[in-house]
């Protein structure tokens, strides 16, 4: 498992408006944590691009190799245990994408 990686992951259960179900999530957390740890950190995804917020990334088809334009919901970051996660990546982006993932985290936790 690798930061800018795609994976399915089930969310579930969650309280309130945390993402939910069995979603992409695009891995974040840096990959010395990813090697070693019982948990991983990551963006949900969803496929829902009506409104992008400042906060949230495009994900384009060409740069996620995800089937659907989606979108990082980088507002609702979180660490979850590994066995949540499925054993195979279904994407990744690509270093600039990543970029623009970075910028919105740092937006939405206030880190400028």
């Amino acid at each position: 498992m690798k930061r800018g990686e795609i994976y399915f992951a089930n969310l579930n259960p969650t309280i309130g408006a945390e993402t939910k179900k069995t979603r992409p999530v695009l891995v974040v957390s840096n990959n010395a944590n990813n090697n070693v740890a019982d948990t991983v950190t990551i963006i949900p995804i969803t496929s829902n691009t009506k409104k992008i917020f400042p906060f949230e990334v495009l994900l384009e088809t060409k740069h996620s190799r995800l089937e659907k334009i989606s979108k990082a919901q980088c507002h609702q970051i979180r660490t979850i245990s590994k066995l949540r996660v499925s054993s195979n990546a279904v994407g990744i982006i690509n270093k600039e994408t990543m970029e623009k993932v970075e910028h919105a985290i740092k937006l939405h936790l206030d880190l400028f």
